[in-house]
């Protein structure tokens, strides 16, 4: 019994101390760009990540946004698209992970959301 006790306030500091040092480090950054390609205005535009709401301004057709956000944990994007004839569009796409930096574009075509990936060295997968 008295073997564990060590063992246990060992084990307390090391996630103490795991604590501390980890914020010295800076917190994980994903980048959402929305694209508008969708022959009509957008008139509004939400992406949600767990409990952040990024809320997008009207976006004309051919036109972009973009928004840079704290990854809050293991998550996805959940997207609601309004455009200019009151048609809807929405997208749960693609699970995403802390410890990353990430950079997402939404592209926004006539009939659905497209969700493509990239890297932070800014390589897109092709349309």
């Amino acid at each position: 019994m008295k073997k564990w006790i060590p063992c246990s306030v060992l084990l307390m500091c090391a996630i103490v101390f795991s604590s501390w040092l980890h914020s010295f480090f800076p917190p994980d950054i994903g980048v959402v760009i929305l694209e508008n390609d969708s022959g009509q205005d957008i008139v509004e535009a939400t992406i949600r990540i767990r409990e952040i709401e990024l809320v997008f301004p009207k976006i004309p057709d051919g036109d972009f946004c973009a928004a840079r956000y704290e990854i809050p944990g293991d998550s996805h994007y959940e997207v609601l698209v309004s455009l200019e004839s009151g048609k809807t569009m929405s997208l749960e796409s693609e699970y995403m992970t802390n410890g990353a930096d990430t950079f997402d574009v939404m592209t926004v075509r006539k009939n659905q959301v497209v969700h493509r990936l990239s890297q932070p060295s800014g390589i897109l997968v092709p349309k």
